[in-house]
């Protein structure tokens, strides 16, 4: 019987782990010097450090996520990739749901339904440098997203490992131009 329940569980953590989009995967695979994160809602509990009900909130309806910095620079990321890269979550069933623009970054938020509920959602962050790519196995509050990002981008432990990204980015920038 145990191991009947070890199975099933293996079954639903497997099903889980694809339910996020192919698309984000696609993109990660071609750009293998972004920087992914994984975070689950455990993890996400964590960078709650202020203990606020705020971000419980926003984060309640979340599985799983991937959060993804793509440099623009680095990976010759242009308008028509982006304009493909859009057409191919509309592909996954993934519709425009809401676009805005905060601190000099463009949000696209788009959402997958499934059975009338919201199964996943894509937040595409772009700013002059990078591309940010939150997918969520679950959903956030449309209108709470600017202000989820922001959580994350803060959040001091990720926010260093964003600022290591870059700075190792930066690093390989100037031996080159030494050389």
């Amino acid at each position: 019987m145990k191991a009947a329940g070890i199975f099933l569980t293996l079954i639903f953590c497997s099903i889980i782990v694809s339910a996020q989009s192919k698309t984000t995967q696609a993109l990660h695979d071609a750009n293998k010097d972004a920087l992914a994160l994984f975070f689950y809602k455990n993890t996400l509990k964590m960078l709650n450090q202020q203990e606020s009900k705020e971000f419980d909130d926003l984060i309640k309806d979340i599985e799983k996520m991937k959060f993804l910095i793509v440099s623009k620079d680095e990976s010759n990321f242009t308008i028509n990739k982006f304009k493909s890269l859009v057409a191919d979550y509309k592909g996954e069933g993934y519709e425009e749901i809401m676009t805005s623009r905060m601190d000099g970054r463009n949000f696209d938020i788009y959402l997958k339904e499934k059975g009338g509920k919201v199964a996943g959602t894509v937040v595409l962050v772009n700013d002059e440098k990078d591309l940010y790519v939150l997918d969520i196995l679950g959903s956030v509050p449309v209108n709470k997203v600017p202000q989820f990002f922001q959580t994350i981008d803060q959040s001091s432990d990720i926010g260093k490992m964003i600022k290591e990204f870059a700075g190792d980015k930066n690093k390989k920038e100037e031996k080159s131009e030494d050389n």
